[in-house]
């Protein structure tokens, strides 16, 4: 086994050659940056030569440079080696054919095709279900044996055999894999005009993608707009800047990098006018929203252009650079750290986050939040820690454009505080309960839908989870897991039950949008956005209500 420790090695036979008298370092002087280069040298001489297990050299300087960003204390920093870039530098494109798809038992399920991917262009369909891959039989295939060989490099050709209920024998299809690109926004026209959109990243065409979206939604009959950025945990700076260009005026400060090296300082301005002006605006943030969802809220709320509602951001407010390095690897480093157009800093000195990926300010790892949630809201959402941060006491007071009191400190203090109803008792139990035992609740739950759908093709899509419907799930939980959960804890939370199979059957039957929609009319953050955006018919009033209420609320 490879030892990884990058100092405890050559921190010992440096100690054992000064001990020795081993060696003099001439005409360098101690603590200057020739010294220094000759010591490193020496060390990585002596390890490589003399160490009791051998070590490659090009290692050792790996392990150095890991050492090295270590010891800066930094989470952000990272050696990018050549074969982690494309994963490592934010991206919502990959190397596929284009389809959503369901490892089951008789074979790949095809839930979807992505449209303007290579195989949107084939005749294939939802519920097709590929059984061979490339000549080999995929019956019994793992999921992840089936995202494995479907995706590949672009260019090259994957061969699936597929059945079709109501075609004899096998169609073939030989698909080119090429990028496939993943929208990075949902979006749904509630009642009462009101237009939802969730932003799950500021990955490349983010911009393009949310306007494309509103644009849709006020074609629709939509008169105002939610922007869910609560699960949103950072992207690309320059999509979270054009994001805010959607709402402000020419010139309109976004966000302000302030950097030890000048170079890396540069103040952001929105490049256009207001593309939506007069539209009333609510931006949806949580504990969990971090740095590009943190740039876009603050500037929105400093420029009084939007509501923002829900509970305190993360506060991850670093700016991380990226640099070329010799064999096509790349540093990622902190730079500077980012402030709003009032002035206020986004970072919260005591946020800590151990990924960060590429040209990115957080992570999307939705699923690792959720597992690591100290609880769960209503809706299944996760509830973090840092929503507890209400208290304004100690905080800085910084005035927006219009004169009204926002707070510093770290993260963005939302103007309206709602914070999500979390899981009951039972709820909370049967949850521990499902963990403890290891069941996939949410990913049985949606393989039930694909079976259900095709066993009964009459499905409506308002469908309501009936005793019956409830029941057959519960039986078929226990036929995969083998597992008999106390019938006690499943009475004490079928609400919750009952909620989850019907946002999963959504999903599998009729698409991410009717799962979707079940989520959006279960969170209180959102009725209560949607509430607010039915009486306002302009910005103004909109933060005059939201104003309204939060002093209710405090007084």
């Amino acid at each position: 086994m490879k030892l990884r420790r990058a100092w405890v090695a050559p921190m010992s036979v440096l100690l054992a050659a000064l001990a020795s008298g081993g060696w003099l370092l001439q005409e360098a002087q101690p603590g200057d940056v020739r010294f220094n280069a000759e010591l490193f040298k020496s060390v990585h001489r002596f390890v490589a030569e003399r160490y009791v297990e051998e070590i490659e050299p090009g290692e050792l300087y790996d392990m150095a440079v890991d050492g090295l960003l270590v010891e800066l204390g930094d989470p952000y920093a990272a050696y990018i080696r050549a074969e982690d870039r494309e994963q490592a530098l934010l991206s919502n494109t990959y190397g596929g054919v284009g389809m959503r798809i369901l490892a089951e038992e008789e074979g790949i399920t095809i839930l979807g095709i992505i449209p303007d991917s290579p195989s949107s262009d084939l005749d294939l369909r939802p519920e097709d279900r590929i059984v061979e891959v490339d000549g080999e039989s995929a019956i019994g295939w793992t999921q992840e044996e089936a995202v494995e060989a479907l995706r590949g490099p672009r260019g090259e050709s994957v061969e699936v055999g597929v059945k079709r209920a109501e075609v004899a024998g096998l169609l073939h299809f030989t698909i080119v894999r090429d990028r496939v690109h993943i929208v990075a926004v949902q979006s749904v026209l509630l009642d009462g005009d009101v237009g939802y959109i969730l932003l799950e990243r500021f990955s490349q065409e983010a911009r393009r993608e949310l306007e494309a979206a509103i644009n849709d939604l006020l074609a629709a009959g939509a008169r105002s707009l939610i922007l869910d950025l609560r699960y949103n945990a950072g992207g690309i700076l320059r999509e979270a800047v054009e994001v805010a260009d959607l709402f402000l005026e020419k010139g309109d400060q976004v966000v302000d990098t302030r950097a030890r090296d000048p170079r890396d300082s540069h103040q952001y301005e929105a490049p256009g006018p207001d593309r939506y002006p007069g539209l009333p605006l609510v931006v949806l943030v949580s504990g969990m929203s971090a740095s590009g969802s943190e740039i876009v809220a603050g500037a929105l709320q400093d420029y009084d252009r939007a509501l923002v509602l829900g509970t305190t951001t993360y506060g991850k407010g670093v700016m991380q650079s990226v640099f070329p390095l010799p064999g096509d690897d790349y540093l990622r480093l902190t730079t500077g750290t980012w402030y709003t157009p009032s002035g206020r800093s986004i970072h919260r000195r005591n946020a800590e986050r151990e990924e960060a990926d590429g040209l990115i300010m957080g992570s999307d790892d939705f699923d690792e939040a959720v597992a690591a949630a100290v609880s769960l809201g209503a809706s299944g959402d996760p509830v973090s820690d840092g929503m507890a941060v209400t208290d304004t006491a100690g905080r800085p007071v910084y005035q927006t454009m219009g004169g009204r009191s926002v707070y510093g400190g770290g993260g963005i203090m939302p103007d309206l505080f709602v914070t999500p109803d979390t899981l009951t008792t039972a709820e909370q139990a049967l949850r521990q309960a499902l963990m403890s035992a290891e069941i996939p609740f949410a990913n049985l739950a949606f393989r039930f839908g694909v079976k259900y759908k095709r066993q009964h093709p009459e499905l409506k899509r308002d469908f309501i989870v009936t005793p019956f419907l409830r029941s057959e799930f519960l039986e078929y939980l226990q036929q995969e897991t083998g597992e008999t959960v106390d019938r006690d804890l499943i009475v004490g939370a079928v609400d919750l039950i009952d909620y989850q199979l019907g946002r999963q059957l959504a999903s599998a039957a009729f698409g991410d949008n009717a799962g979707l929609e079940r989520a959006i009319r279960r969170s209180q953050q959102v009725q209560e956005a949607k509430s607010l955006l039915e009486q306002a018919r302009t910005p103004e009033q909109l933060l005059t209500l939201g104003e309204a209420l939060r002093a209710e609320s405090e007084g």
